[in-house]
């Protein structure tokens, strides 16, 4: 098997297996599994986009894949902020709402 076939069926199955999750409730969009499946599944097809190239997937799934890195940035930013006030909230004797 050649390796875009192989790395054409990783993606899918990320992308596949991220969206089934989300629809059935297992995963949240705003959950750290849910955006890294994403950004790998269109990394995964962008790479098999190159070669044959195919424009229209090309820019489509590079253009997944960078809302995907938002998607972990933000996750991560919401993380880091709750993180935050927790800790703020525990210095001062609080509890976080």
């Amino acid at each position: 098997m050649p390796a875009a076939a192989l790395v054409s069926i990783i993606g899918s199955v990320l992308f596949l297996g991220a969206f089934g999750a989300l629809n059935t409730g297992l995963l949240d969009s705003q959950s750290y599994p849910y955006q890294i499946a994403n950004f790998l599944g269109a990394a995964c097809f962008t790479y098999t986009a190159l070669a044959p190239f195919n424009a229209g997937l090309f820019i489509t799934e590079a253009a997944w894949a960078l809302i995907g890195i938002y998607g972990i940035i933000t996750v991560m930013r919401t993380a880091k902020a709750k993180s935050a006030k927790k800790n703020a909230a525990t210095l001062e004797g609080h509890t976080p709402a």
